[in-house]
């Protein structure tokens, strides 16, 4: 198979699109960052904040916030997420995406989209809504509003005067619940986010099957200095697009790379998994569909993952070396790229 006749026009249009997912990325916004013993928020801001003070208080919209201070008070609307560790907080404004707080004690007199709440003492107000899921762990809770979804508590003290869609509560001592809590939400995230990696890889290899298997070849021809030269660049990259977003000249052009090394980064291990697959079925001398191979290796490989401790270096050498055939490969094909 002639692999460079055919790879010229696909990678175009993968440089293109990610040229143009890059240009609608949010986080190529403005950020408002303020600081200081008092922070006071009085005018509106269409845009997101990043707030750390002894005392912080909101009485303007803002767009979302990150906060972290002594005394923590949200008295206006927030558009997007509010994100807040603190002494004592209170969110005293509708919020149209969700709230995770963390800190002593916690009031809330708002509406929210989903709530994660860790504190001593947390109270959820009468006039607070919640229209999806609320997730607490703390000393002592209270609910007396309303969660449309799913009321899941890890407290001391629960007592719910208020009204939710279910209730799982277990008593604990302090904040002991949140550990297993959280190890429990962080399975289910895995589960969903292998799951979307999984259809990735199955779409990029009906897209783009030539280049696909170009690089699988390649993970296969030398993995040794694969794994190596991919492991050197990873951290070389890492450094230069560090150095290039220090200037504000080239801080266009180290968002360009991280884009570009980021997707990379995603795209590794998919084809160290297509490999697997390959070997795995030449091994058994099983004849499959380029789709069927892919699942058997990613399935495989996902397990490998999951492996405590081994997982780790599994990760490490299989992104590696994806990304080490991934940049021979198209240093390999560079002319037929760029003519």
């Amino acid at each position: 198979m002639n692999y460079e006749h055919t790879a010229s026009a696909a990678m175009k249009r993968l440089l293109i699109l990610s040229l143009i997912l890059f240009l609608l990325l949010p986080h190529a916004h403005a950020l408002e960052m303020l600081s200081g013993k008092e922070v006071s928020i009085d005018s509106p801001i269409d845009d997101d904040v990043f707030a750390a003070g002894g005392t912080v208080t909101i009485n303007a919209p803002v767009a979302s916030v990150v906060v972290a201070g002594g005394d923590v008070n949200i008295n206006a609307p927030v558009s997007g997420d509010v994100f807040v560790a603190g002494g004592d907080i209170s969110v005293n404004s509708d919020i149209k995406g969700k709230i995770v707080a963390a800190g002593g004690d916690i009031d809330l007199r708002c509406a929210a989209r989903n709530a994660v709440i860790a504190g001593s003492d947390i109270n959820i107000q009468s006039t607070t809504l919640i229209s999806r899921d609320a997730v607490i762990a703390g000393g002592t809770v209270l609910n007396s509003g309303r969660i449309t979804g799913n009321l899941t508590v890890r407290a001391e003290e629960f007592q719910n005067t208020g009204t939710a869609g279910s209730v799982d509560f277990e008593r604990t001592e302090g904040l002991q619940g949140l550990e297993e809590l959280m190890i429990k939400m962080m399975n289910v995230l895995y589960v969903l986010t292998t799951i979307g990696f999984l259809i990735l890889g199955i779409i990029i290899l009906k897209l783009f099957p030539t280049q696909f298997l170009m690089v699988e070849a390649e993970v296969r021809g030398a993995p040794l200095r694969n794994t190596a030269v991919g492991f050197t660049l990873i951290i070389v990259s890492v450094i230069v697009i560090f150095l290039l977003a220090l200037t504000l000249i080239c801080l266009p052009v180290a968002l360009i790379l991280g884009m570009l090394f980021s997707i990379a980064l995603i795209l590794s291990s998919l084809f160290v998994a297509f490999a697997i697959g390959r070997k795995i079925s030449d091994l058994f001398k099983v004849k499959s569909s380029d789709i069927v191979i892919f699942v058997i290796g990613f399935v495989i490989l996902s397990l490998l993952f999951r492996i405590p401790y081994a997982g780790v270096l599994i990760a490490i050498v299989a992104i590696s070396l994806g990304f080490g055939a991934l940049i021979y490969t198209v240093h390999r094909n560079w002319q037929s790229i760029t003519t």
